[in-house]
C-alpha cells in the first residue's frame, strides 16, 4: 500500500512513470497511487534524485569496481616495483619492441602517441590481416551489429579520406576492441605483438565511446539518426572488452565492462522493447541515449521512405539482439563466479518485456514477462541460436542461484535457507523438468551443415564451425545446469534408495554426454570458444573422474566398460583444455587447477 505524502509535491518530483505519462502524481512512497493502482503494474515507480533507482544502483556497483580495480592496480604495480629494486621489468614476450612494432606497421610507419585515437594509420593489408583473424569468431564473442558493413567501412576508411555519406558510422574505439580481439586471435606473429598496443587503445577510449564525436561528415553528424547507433556500438565494445578481460583471467574487469553495458541497455530501456506497459520516451534527452521512436508501432506515414521503415526494423532488431547478449554474458558469469547478479530480471524494476531475437514481429506485437513465461514452461516460437544461448544462461543462472546455499552448506543443508521445503522442492522439480525439456529439444552438433565457401573472407559472418562451437557451448551450459540441479537433488532428497540411484545415473550420463559432444566439433585450427567454457569443463571432469574413482573401488569395476568410456571422455576434456590452453589465460589457469584437484585416473 503506497503512504501517503503530507507536503506538497515539489516541481519536477513526480516519478518518471507519470511524467512520461503526463499526469499528475503524489509521491507516494514506495510507489505513487496511479503506480500502484496501474492495472499493468507500473512496479518500477522511480523518482530521479530520490533514493536508489535501478540505474543509480548500477552506476553505484561500478564506483566500487572501479576502486577495486584502481586497488589492484595498484597493488600490483608496488610489487613489482619491489621485486626489481624500484625498476618496473617488463616481460619482451607480451610487450612489443620497437623494431618489432615497426616492422608490423610496415608500409606505414608506427603509429604516434598523438594518433592513438585514430583508426586510419592502420595500413590496408593490416587491416585485412586483423579482420580475417576475428571474422570467423565474431558470433562466439557476441558480435550483434551488422557485420559486413562494419567490416566494409573498416576495409574503405582510406588513410586521410572520410567515410562516404551512406557508410554506417564505426567509432575508432569499437575499430579498437575489433582489432585487439584480432591481434589475440592472429596466429600471425607480426599480428600478435601488436595486441599490447590495441589493449592501450581499447581500455582507454572504449569508456569515452558516447562521447566521442560521431562523425566528422556533415551528413553523418545528426544525433537524431545516428545516436541510436553510437549506443549500440558503446554496448557492443563493452560485450567485446568484457569478453576479452574473461578470457585473458581478468574476471573483475570483465564484470565491470558487464555492468557498464547492463547500464547502457537499461538505460535505454532496452529490456522494454515492444513492452505492452510502456510509454515511449519522448524529448532530446532520451534520443541522445538512444531511445528509439519506432517502439511506438503503428503505420509509416507517406512521408516514409521503404528504406527508412527497413532502416529502424534492422536498429530494433539490433537492440533486441544487444539486451539478450549482455543479459546472457551476465547471466552465465554472474552465476560461476558466485556473486550477485547485476540484472535483476526477477524482480518488478527490471523484469524483461522484450521480445525474443530474431523472431517474427509485426508492428503490432508487444510482450510482456518474457523470461518470466519461459520460466512457467509457456510455449514460444523462439529457436533461433541466440534465443536458445540466452535461454540456457538464464536456467544456469536460476540453478546456480537455487543450489549455492545448499552447496556451501553440504554437511548440513537446511530446506529452509531460502524457502519453505515444499516450495523449494517444487521449484527444483519444476526447473528441472524445464531443463530437461529444454536439453530434449537442443538442435544436434550433427544437424550443422557446412557453408558454401563465401566470395569474401571480409565480409562472411558465419560459418559452420561458429554455429558447431556455439551449439556446443549451448548443450554445455544446459548440462551443466541439469547437473547441478541433479546434484541438488541428491542433498535434499528424502526419496527412496532406487530414485536416488536413477538422479545419479542421470547426472553421469549428462556428464558424458556433454563431454562427448566435445568431438563432434573440428578443434583442428580452433583458437577460441567462449570463455565460459573453462569454467564449465572442469565441473564435468570432476563428476565423471569421481565416478571412475567409485567405479575403481568396486567390486569388479576396473572391468567396467562404463569406466573406460568415461575416461574416453575425461581425455576429451584435457585434450580439448591442453588445446585452447596456450592461447588463452583463463583455459591455462583452470586447467592447471583441474589437473591438481582430479589428477589422472
Amino acid at each position: 500500500m503506497s503512504g501517503n505524502t503530507s507536503q506538497r509535491m515539489p516541481r519536477g518530483g513526480s516519478c518518471s512513470n507519470c511524467r512520461h505519462r503526463k499526469i499528475k502524481c503524489d509521491g507516494a512512497l514506495p510507489r505513487c497511487s496511479n503506480c500502484e493502482r496501474s492495472t499493468g503494474g507500473f512496479h518500477d515507480c522511480e523518482y530521479p534524485g530520490r533514493g536508489s533507482s535501478q540505474i543509480e544502483y548500477l552506476e553505484q556497483q561500478i564506483r566500487e569496481l572501479e576502486s577495486q580495480i584502481q586497488e589492484r592496480e595498484t597493488s600490483t604495480t608496488m610489487r613489482q616495483t619491489i621485486r626489481s629494486g624500484s625498476v618496473v621489468l617488463r616481460d619482451p614476450y607480451l610487450t612489443p619492441t620497437a623494431t618489432q612494432a615497426q616492422s608490423a606497421w610496415t608500409p606505414s610507419r608506427a603509429p604516434s602517441a598523438a594518433s592513438r585515437s585514430n583508426s586510419e594509420e592502420v595500413p590496408l593489408e593490416l587491416r585485412k590481416n586483423l579482420l580475417s583473424a576475428f571474422i570467423p569468431y565474431a558470433n562466439d564473442l557476441g558480435f550483434f551489429l551488422d557485420l559486413n558493413e562494419i567490416c566494409t567501412t573498416m576495409l574503405t576508411f582510406s588513410q586521410g579520406t572520410s567515410c562516404h555519406a551512406r557508410s554506417p558510422l564505426v567509432t575508432p574505439p569499437l575499430m579498437h576492441v575489433i582489432f585487439l580481439w584480432s591481434s589475440r586471435l592472429s596466429t600471425s606473429a607480426q599480428v600478435t605483438v601488436l595486441e599490447p598496443e590495441f589493449l592501450s587503445r581499447a581500455t582507454n577510449s572504449v569508456p569515452h565511446i558516447l562521447s566521442h564525436p560521431t562523425s566528422t561528415v556533415p551528413a553523418l553528424s545528426a544525433p537524431s539518426n545516428y545516436s541510436h547507433q553510437k549506443v549500440l556500438e558503446a554496448i557492443q565494445s563493452h560485450i567485446l572488452l568484457a569478453q576479452y578481460f574473461f578470457h585473458a583471467d581478468r574476471k573483475l574487469e570483465g564484470q565491470y565492462s558487464v555492468n557498464v553495458a547492463i547500464s547502457l541497455v537499461l538505460g535505454t530501456d532496452m529490456h522494454r522493447i515492444r513492452s505492452e506497459e510502456v510509454i515511449p520516451a519522448q524529448g532530446q534527452l532520451q534520443m541522445a541515449l538512444g531511445r528509439s521512436s519506432y517502439t511506438e508501432g503503428g503505420p509509416f506515414s507517406g512521408s516514409q521512405t521503404l528504406q527508412t521503415q527497413l532502416q529502424r526494423e534492422k536498429e530494433e532488431a539490433q537492440r533486441i539482439n544487444a539486451f539478450w547478449m549482455v543479459l546472457a554474458l551476465n547471466s552465465r558469469w554472474a552465476a560461476v563466479e558466485g556473486h550477485s547478479s547485476s540484472l535483476l530480471y526477477w524482480t518488478p524494476g527490471m523484469r524483461v518485456d522484450t521480445p525474443w531475437p530474431q523472431v517474427k514481429l509485426t508492428p503490432t506485437t508487444c510482450s510482456s514477462y518474457t523470461i518470466q513465461r519461459f520460466l512457467s514452461n509457456t510455449p514460444d516460437d523462439a529457436h533461433s541460436t541466440l534465443a536458445l544461448f540466452a535461454k540456457a544462461c538464464i536456467l544456469f543462472e536460476q540453478a546456480f542461484k537455487l543450489t549455492s546455499p545448499y552447496q556451501r552448506s553440504q554437511s548440513s543443508p537446511d530446506p529452509n535457507l531460502a524457502l519453505s521445503a515444499q516450495n523449494f522442492l517444487s521449484v527444483l522439480h519444476n526447473l528441472t523438468s524445464l531443463t530437461t525439456r529444454f536439453i530434449s529439444r537442443l538442435p544436434s552438433i550433427n544437424s550443422i551443415q557446412d557453408f558454401a565457401p563465401s566470395d569474401s573472407v571480409y565480409t562472411r559472418t558465419s560459418n559452420s564451425g561458429s554455429e558447431e562451437r556455439e551449439l556446443l557451448v549451448i548443450h554445455t551450459l544446459a548440462r551443466v545446469t541439469i547437473i547441478r540441479l541433479y546434484t541438488l537433488f541428491e542433498i535434499v532428497t528424502h526419496s527412496g534408495t532406487d530414485e536416488r540411484m536413477r538422479t545419479h545415473r542421470l547426472k553421469i550420463e549428462a556428464a558424458n554426454e556433454s563431454a562427448k559432444m566435445i568431438d563432434l566439433v573440428d578443434g583442428k585450427d580452433m583458437v577460441f570458444i567462449d570463455s565460459i567454457m573453462a569454467m564449465l569443463w572442469p565441473i564435468i571432469y570432476h563428476v565423471l573422474t569421481t565416478e571412475i574413482r567409485l567405479l575403481g573401488q568396486a567390486r569388479g569395476g576396473q572391468q567396467d566398460p562404463k569406466r573406460r568410456d568415461y575416461r574416453k571422455s575425461v581425455s576429451l576434456i584435457d585434450k580439448a583444455m591442453s588445446g585452447l590452453a596456450p592461447s588463452n589465460p583463463l583455459m591455462d589457469e583452470r586447467l592447471r587447477k583441474m589437473q591438481e584437484l582430479s589428477p589422472s585416473v
